[in-house]
C-alpha cells in the first residue's frame, strides 16, 4: 500500500497482470456461488408462501371448493344448473312429494278403510305418516339429483360431522332471529293497522285425544320438517343458486320461496304472519348455512322455531 501526500488517499500497488487474473476469476466465482446459494434461500422460503397463496385461491374459488374432509364440491355449470333449473327443481320436488304422499295416503287408508273420507282431519297417525312421507320423498327426491349430478352431500351442507362449532351458531342464531322477529312485527303492525299477528294457523292434528296422539304431533311439526326442509331449502335451494349468485339475490330468492310456502297455512286466506314469520327465519338460516358451512345449525333453530310455535299453539 501507498499514500499519496498530495491527494491524501490510501490506494493499492499495481499487480502484475496473471495474478490481477487469477484474482478476478476466483471473486468471479465466488460471487457467483453466492448469488447462487441466495437464490436457493430465497426459493426454500418463498415456496411455503407460494403453495399457501394457491391453496387459498383454491378454495376462495367459487367454482371449486374443498370441504372440512378434503372433498371437492364442484359447483360449475355442469352441477347444480343456472337459477332458473335451480328453483323449477325445487319447487318440482316440494309440489311432487306433497302431492305423492296425499295420494299414497288416501290409497292406503282407502283399502284399509273403505269410505273414509278426509282422513287428513281425522287421524293423528295419517298427518304423521303424511308428514313423514312428504319429507322423505322431498330428501329422496333431492339425493337423487345430486347422484345423478355427480355432486356430494358436501354441496348441500352434509359433508361432515356436526361438530361443537354449530352448537354455538345456533344459540347466536336463535338470539338472532327472535330479535329480528320483534323488530319487524313492531314495524309492520306500526305501518300496516290491519296486520293480524293473532290470525290462527292450520298446522293439522285437530284432534288428539291420547298422549300418544300428543307425542305423534311433536314429532311430526317438531322433528321431522327442519330436516326435510332445511336438506330442499337451505341444502338443495341456496347452494345450487349460490353456485351462480352473489350471496345477497340467493338469500333473498330462497327467503322468498320459503315464506311463500307458509302463506297457504292460513285458517282464513293467506297467513301473512306466518310468511313473514318464515321469511326472517330463512334470513336468519341461510346465513348460518354460509357461515358454518353446514346445515346443522339451521336445522337445531329451525326446531326450536318449531318447538317454541307447537307449545303456543297446542299448550298457550
Amino acid at each position: 500500500m501507498s499514500k499519496d501526500s498530495s491527494s491524501g488517499l490510501t490506494h493499492r500497488a499495481s499487480l502484475p497482470s496473471s495474478v490481477a487474473g487469477r484474482t478476478a476469476g476466483a471473486l468471479g466465482k465466488s460471487q457467483r456461488y453466492r448469488l447462487r446459494f441466495s437464490l436457493n434461500v430465497l426459493h426454500i422460503r418463498l415456496a411455503p408462501i407460494l403453495v399457501g397463496a394457491l391453496r387459498f385461491t383454491q378454495v376462495r374459488n367459487p367454482a371449486k371448493q374443498v370441504d372440512k374432509n378434503g372433498s371437492e364440491n364442484n359447483k360449475d355449470e355442469k352441477g347444480f344448473g343456472g337459477p332458473a333449473r335451480v328453483i323449477l327443481s325445487s319447487l318440482g320436488i316440494f309440489l311432487v312429494s306433497q302431492f305423492v304422499a296425499a295420494f299414497l295416503l288416501e290409497a292406503i287408508y282407502g283399502i284399509i278403510q273403505p269410505g273414509s273420507k278426509n282422513i287428513l282431519d281425522q287421524s293423528a297417525a295419517a298427518q304423521f305418516f303424511y308428514i313423514l312421507l312428504a319429507e322423505g320423498l322431498a330428501v329422496g327426491l333431492v339425493l337423487l339429483i345430486l347422484r345423478r349430478r355427480k355432486l356430494g352431500l358436501g354441496t348441500i351442507g352434509l359433508g361432515r360431522r356436526p361438530a361443537w362449532r354449530d352448537l354455538k351458531w345456533a344459540a347466536l342464531g336463535s338470539v338472532v332471529f327472535y330479535g329480528l322477529l320483534i323488530i319487524a312485527t313492531v314495524i309492520l303492525t306500526l305501518v300496516i293497522p290491519g296486520f293480524n299477528t293473532n290470525a290462527p294457523q292450520d298446522v293439522g292434528f285437530n284432534v288428539l285425544s291420547t298422549p300418544m296422539d300428543r307425542v305423534i304431533a311433536f314429532v311430526a311439526l317438531v322433528i321431522i320438517p327442519p330436516l326435510g326442509e332445511e336438506t330442499l331449502m337451505r341444502g338443495y335451494l341456496y347452494s345450487g343458486l349460490r353456485s351462480r349468485l352473489k350471496f345477497w339475490p340467493a338469500l333473498i330468492i330462497t327467503s322468498l320461496l320459503f315464506g311463500a310456502a307458509h302463506l297457504s297455512t292460513g285458517v282464513n286466506g293467506a297467513l301473512w304472519a306466518a310468511g313473514v314469520d318464515t321469511f326472517v327465519l330463512s334470513v336468519v338460516l341461510v346465513y348460518l348455512r354460509e357461515r358454518s358451512g353446514a346445515l346443522y345449525a339451521p336445522i337445531m333453530v329451525h326446531g326450536l322455531n318449531n318447538l317454541v310455535a307447537f307449545g303456543v299453539h297446542f299448550h298457550a
